[in-house]
Parts: C-alpha cells; sequence; structure tokens
C-alpha cells in the first residue's frame, strides 16, 4: 500500500493568517528582552528595606545588607520615603543602625531636598517670566463694539 501526501489547499486568508500568526510570535520572542529589564528596574520599595533589616540577624550582614539596598536602591526613593526609613531606623537596624548607615540616609536626603529645592527655584522662575509680557510684545488693539 501506497502512502499519498496529501495537501491543504492554502487560500490568501489561510497564508495571511499564518504569516499574521508568525509576525505576533516572533513579536512576543522580541519582547521578553524589555519585559525583563522593566523587572530589573530601581523601585524604591521601603517594605523591602525592611524585611531585609529584620530578616537578618547577624548585625555586620544586616549593616552590608542594608547599605547594599541604600546604594542600589537610594536613588530611587522620594524624600518621603527615606524620611520614612530615617524615622524607623532604630527600630528596624538595633545595633546595626551605624554611623555610616546613618550618612548614607542624611545624604540622600540632602540630594533629594536640594534636587526639590532647585526645582522650586525653576518653576517659580517660569511663574515670574509667564505673568511679565515681553517687552516687545505688541499689544493688542481695543475696540470698541457699542450696541
Amino acid at each position: 500500500m501506497k502512502h499519498k501526501q496529501y495537501s491543504v489547499p492554502q487560500t490568501a486568508s489561510v497564508r495571511i493568517a499564518l504569516n499574521l500568526m508568525v509576525v505576533a510570535t516572533s513579536g512576543l520572542l522580541m519582547m521578553g528582552p524589555a519585559i525583563a529589564q522593566n523587572k530589573d528596574a530601581q523601585v524604591c520599595n521601603v517594605a523591602d528595606f525592611k524585611m531585609l533589616a529584620l530578616a537578618t540577624n547577624d548585625e555586620q550582614a544586616r549593616e552590608k545588607s542594608v547599605g547594599d539596598w541604600l546604594m542600589k536602591f537610594g536613588k530611587a526613593c522620594a524624600a518621603d520615603q527615606i524620611g520614612y526609613i530615617r524615622t524607623n531606623l532604630a527600630p528596624w537596624l538595633g545595633t546595626a543602625n551605624t554611623l555610616k548607615i546613618n550618612q548614607s540616609i542624611e545624604s540622600l536626603l540632602a540630594e533629594k531636598k536640594a534636587t526639590q529645592k532647585n526645582y522650586d527655584a525653576d518653576t517659580s522662575e517660569l511663574e515670574k517670566n509667564k505673568n511679565n509680557p515681553l517687552a516687545n510684545k505688541p499689544q493688542a488693539e481695543t475696540v470698541s463694539t457699542r450696541r
């Protein structure tokens, strides 16, 4: 008995559908690294800091891990998040609350305050300029409308 090969007749719509499936699959494969990069984005999560501090028993290891976390994620933290961490350093770190950790927190907080101060100064200059008309700007003519 001979084996016969059967071919499925492909219409234009079937070919288009197959091509779209191939394009969609390749697009998903290309997006994989982009999704992984978003997962690695630096985000300040104070709960992670707290759990890291409370879950590490050895004080030297706790100081190192907290210091590493501050170096990695500290710049991504907002000023209020850094203030919250600073407020809770003693209960979370215990004896690992060293001068080095305190200096890291204070420098991050000072940097955030300076950035905010510069932002406020820049926006206030914009507001000042917005209220002052340009010297060479022609004034609109006043037209009287009587009824």
